[in-house]
């Protein structure tokens, strides 16, 4: 866990702008998920504004709470610091919010107004925590003495209780602040590789192995990380050896290097702008082939099952159609409907002289057989249709459980070219597939079925 506390900052919407986007653009590939605390609302792009708002308002807080109004207003009230996990580390959303919290608590901003964004676009995984210094209900601004400290020894608690070592030097500093020694950030990479060699050249094939390369500044030579920042070789060295480490014997070493040979650190930053330019424009191909080949899948699925349900209901309806000619369900109803015309209007002749016909009795007796008759009718025919109604919804089911496999394999195709996975294609796999093709066709009826 390496905890790293940028600059205080005055403005929330700037601190937005760039947390929450991609370097120089408006984009948000780099994003993989935000969060507030203390904030009513859970929309990031709102977020800050609530906590501009606070800032402003210090004075009138101040008052609503009973604190005195003194002191000069805050100029920088937003807090800034990421933290990051070893390369070889997967924390989850959970491991790194509770992180992300733990930490704040650390500084004692626990009730204060604060936004997590993790980003994507590092090897190592890592989330960027802004807090409002002002407190939302006082007014009051935090005291932030010694911030870096109580990070550092946030962050050698965490690294003990998680058991890990990542970070050796962290508890070398420890040792030193107990004995009452001073200690500065030495970045192990450059010490490994001046240790690791004898020459000014063997100096830089050791950074350059380890993605470092040394240039040459304006006043002196520089080393550039892989992601583009510079650092004064010597101040690192001098944090390491102490004492026992002379500037001259670094120009010494370094004399079989001509300065005129090495590119400046502009032009290697340009470089590795281009290349994560380039990264980007590859990575944004490869979600939109991905998403592209996912729409036409989604409409081949939808297409098949729509053929499917077609197919089945035309059997049905045919089905059905034979059954009631086989039945004679039509005569039936016919004859059932003169009866009860018989029995609700007689005619002029039955009045006369009924006993030239039949009864009313025998009238309703017939009536009554006849419709027992069509209602058994009635039921063989919903059973045959039932079974085939049934054979319907299984070859629904088995199609959508083979598309959801199909879909599945996509997604873990997505996963292995497009690290890490897009948030829209694991929304799309969803267990219930509704999300991705609309409500479930198998769960519908057959048509004419009940």
């Amino acid at each position: 866990m390496v905890p790293r506390l940028a600059a205080e900052g005055s403005s929330f919407h700037g601190a937005f702008l760039y947390y929450a986007h991609d370097k120089r653009a408006r984009t948000t590939a780099r994003v993989a998920w935000t969060h507030t605390l203390n904030l009513m609302t859970d929309r990031i792009e709102k977020a800050w504004k609530v906590m501009a708002y606070t800032a402003q308002h210090a004075a009138r807080l101040k008052s609503a709470a009973g604190r005195s109004r003194t002191g000069d207003r805050v100029a920088k009230p937003v807090i800034s610091y990421s933290l990051s996990w070893h390369p070889e580390q997967t924390p989850d959303k959970e491991t790194m919010l509770e992180a992300a919290r733990t930490s704040i608590d650390k500084l004692g901003l626990a009730e204060h107004e604060a936004v997590i964004v993790a980003h994507r676009d590092e090897p190592q995984p890592h989330v960027h925590v802004i807090v409002n210094r002002i407190h939302p209900v006082t007014g009051m601004a935090a005291n932030l003495y010694r911030s870096k400290r109580k990070l550092q020894d946030w962050a050698r608690e965490y690294q003990k209780k998680e058991g890990t070592s990542y970070c050796p030097q962290r508890e070398e500093n420890h040792r030193k602040r107990r004995q009452g020694g001073k200690t500065r950030y030495a970045n192990p990479v450059l010490v490994e590789a001046w240790t690791g060699s004898r020459t000014g050249e063997g100096f830089v094939r050791e950074l350059e192995s380890k993605g470092y390369r040394l240039t040459r500044g304006r006043k002196r030579l520089v080393v550039v990380d892989p992601y583009g920042k510079s650092s004064n070789p010597i101040r690192d060295l001098k944090a390491a050896m102490g004492g026992e480490f002379r500037e001259q014997v670094f120009r010494d070493r370094m004399a079989d290097i001509d300065p005129t040979s090495l590119p400046t650190p502009e032009v290697i930053k340009a470089g590795i702008e281009a290349d994560e330019r380039q990264r980007d424009e590859e990575r944004r191909a490869r979600e939109k082939a991905i998403a592209d080949r996912m729409t036409r899948q989604k409409r081949e699925h939808r297409k098949q099952r729509g053929a499917l349900e077609e197919s089945h209901d035309r059997r049905i309806e045919g089905a059905r159609s034979d059954l009631m000619v086989y039945h004679r369900m039509a005569e039936k109803t016919e004859a059932i409907g003169r009866l009860r015309d018989q029995l609700h209007c007689p005619g002029l002749v039955r009045r006369i002289g009924f006993a030239l016909f039949r009864s009313d009795r025998k009238l309703r007796q017939e009536l009554r057989e006849l419709e027992d008759r069509q209602e058994r009718s009635t039921q063989r025919i919903e059973e045959s249709l039932a079974a085939m109604t049934r054979e319907r919804k299984q070859d629904l089911d088995r199609l959508q459980r083979r598309q959801l496999r199909e879909f599945e394999a996509l997604v873990r195709l997505s996963k292995q070219r497009n690290q890490p996975e897009r948030s829209g294609a694991k929304e799309w796999a969803s267990p219930a597939m509704g999300q991705a093709f609309g409500p479930d066709l198998a769960s519908r009826p057959a048509p004419g079925t009940r």
